[in-house]
């Protein structure tokens, strides 16, 4: 090597050295919070190596922090140029499809990114809250422990296995982790509102609505504690509170979920002020934007229902031998907001039944989406109907399923998902031994109920639309007249409003139906600990009122679609 090239070389150890120190100082001042600082030295080190992925890619989530999604996604992909196989831009590029709910796409780039490097916590961790997102608690919690068994400490791996076991019907192992968590992270406001929902989850609603209070209380600006805070009848808005919201919501940059958030939180709290005008007016303009988000296909809905009433017309010859397991299971059905967590609260009450909740185990099994399934899966269900052998492996797998959720004696248990309704028939194929209770109630107050909570996701898209939603509830009411042609003396039909009138005679009837003897704590349901994951958590922990009955009369003004096609 001559003079000039030591030179040369000397010149680019020294350039690169100092592209790095500006790379590493450029984190630092992003680490906290210093985006302008961080954004300048990231610019400047682009404007030396170009090329530079790591630069690029930390523009990427600069940007992302700053919920600037379009320009976060542009760095990424650019990023993604330069090393097409960086495993952690492909990984950040997941995180901006999530936020989109473009769940498909995310799933895609984790699962490239897990191949190219398998031990990469971050993407680990991002898988594990995919599957959380999807509500696939199997794979959340696989994913979750991966992560702990590479980094025992990381506290973005204990958080994710904490949410994870919620999912999984254990709150009080996360309660256990989050509480850890927020004692050596007390500024991380994830960390508290992860332990505000395993804490509302079991009952224990004084020390979630504290978390919401004080967090609130210290950054009212964060939305994250807002929809807890004025869930609370103890707190109250000032008027500078208020204020920020409405500007915000006037704002064209405001996403939409962050909209309905917004809208919902300030429908609860006027709702809790007798404020029902200004209630009304929040819950028309935050559900208009939740509807925004994804129309609903109602069409494809109907397609499907006739479907399920041409399979199950004609005879099907297949019977299976009734082998009493150790578990039989209750399947609770109906419409979401009809009263199946209440119905499950009381029989979860019972010394010999186990309430599970809300289990997806007969959509899994049959590989099935219970709201909008594709072509393919409905085909597939009819494939499985008639295929003795496919409903025997059907039975076998959620009878297995089934069994893992036996916390003693029982014997029942409790499936709580609603929109099982749909699979009468095939419950009564191929779980004959199984007792169904369809709750049913008045059908304003069921739509209005559908119509003022805020599901997850986008999991009940019909119920933000009025006019979809009573649509929707009258394809349900036309299946269900189907399967009671068919299985009347079957089924046990638990109506609300008798339940509230009369809450012992119904409540005994319940149990009769179930062959078990009457015990008395069965009266007070709301004493039992169980965890509780549905909208109906707060209502369950009380003894049964009838305040619900009739509630939609204080919004009549904001229900006219839904009221006129109601009487249609």
């Amino acid at each position: 090597m001559n003079r000039h090239e030591r030179r040369r070389q000397k010149k680019n150890n020294k350039l690169n050295q100092t592209i790095n120190q500006d790379l590493l100082e450029g984190i630092k001042f992003h680490t906290n919070k210093n985006y302008i600082k961080a954004e300048a030295l990231y610019n400047k080190v682009l404007s030396s190596e170009p090329a530079n992925y790591e630069a690029i890619r930390h523009l990427g989530i600069l940007y992302q922090d700053l919920e600037q999604y379009e320009k976060a996604y542009n760095y990424f992909l650019q990023a993604l140029k330069v090393n097409p196989k960086g495993f952690q831009a492909l990984s950040n590029l997941a995180t901006i499809h999530m936020e989109n709910k473009n769940y498909e796409l995310a799933h895609k780039c984790l699962s490239q990114s897990f191949k190219i490097n398998s031990s990469y916590v971050p993407t680990i961790n991002n898988l594990a809250g995919y599957y959380h997102k999807i509500n696939d608690p199997k794979n959340a919690i696989h994913y979750s422990q991966l992560s702990i068994k590479i980094q025992p400490g990381n506290p973005i791996a204990l958080d994710q296995y904490a949410k994870a076991l919620i999912i999984n019907n254990r709150p009080e192992e996360a309660i256990d982790i989050l509480e850890k968590l927020n004692k050596n992270f007390p500024d991380n406001d994830n960390f508290k509102h992860n332990l505000s929902t395993a804490y509302r989850e079991v009952g224990e609603f004084k020390k979630a609505n504290k978390i919401s209070s004080e967090g609130f209380k210290n950054d009212y600006k964060n939305i994250a504690y807002l929809l807890g805070y004025t869930k609370d009848k103890k707190n109250k808005l000032k008027e500078e509170h208020i204020n920020y919201y409405d500007h915000l919501l006037a704002e064209k940059e405001l996403k939409s979920e962050d909209k309905t958030l917004i809208c919902h939180s300030f429908f609860e709290y006027f709702k809790n002020q007798s404020d029902y005008k200004k209630a009304g007016s929040y819950l028309t303009k935050g559900n208009n934007a939740q509807y925004a988000l994804k129309e609903f296909n109602l069409e494809s809905e109907k397609k499907f229902f006739n479907k399920l009433k041409s399979i199950f017309s004609k005879k099907i010859d297949f019977e299976f031998e009734c082998k009493i397991n150790k578990q039989i299971p209750i399947f609770v059905c109906g419409m979401p907001r009809s009263g199946t967590t209440l119905c499950e609260q009381i029989l979860s009450s019972h010394s010999k039944i186990t309430g599970a909740g809300e289990l997806d185990y007969l959509a899994e099994v049959l590989n099935f989406r219970l709201i909008q399934p594709t072509e393919n899966q409905i085909n597939n269900l009819e494939s499985i109907i008639k295929n003795q052998d496919s409903l025997k492996t059907a039975r076998e797998q959620y009878l297995d399923k089934l069994s893992k959720r036996d916390k003693g004696d029982s014997i029942y248990i409790c499936d709580k998902m609603p929109h099982n309704f749909i699979f009468i028939g095939l419950i009564k194929l191929i779980l004959p031994e199984a007792k169904i209770i369809f709750c049913k109630r008045d059908p304003i107050d069921n739509c209005f109920s559908l119509y003022s909570h805020k599901f997850v996701e986008v999991s009940h898209q019909y119920s933000y639309n009025q006019k979809m939603l009573v649509q929707y509830y009258k394809l349900h009411q036309d299946l269900m007249k189907f399967w009671f042609e068919k299985h009347a003396d079957d089924i046990f039909i638990l109506d609300n409003e008798e339940l509230v009138n009369n809450q012992e005679t119904v409540s005994k009837k319940l149990i009769e139906h179930c062959e078990l003897e009457w015990e008395e704590q069965c009266l007070d349901f709301h004493k039992n600990k169980r965890q509780v994951r549905t909208a109906s958590i707060e209502q369950v922990r009380k003894p049964i009122n009838n305040k619900s009955i009739g509630a939609w009369k204080k919004y009549e003004d904001y229900l006219s679609e839904m009221l006129s096609e109601l009487k249609s």
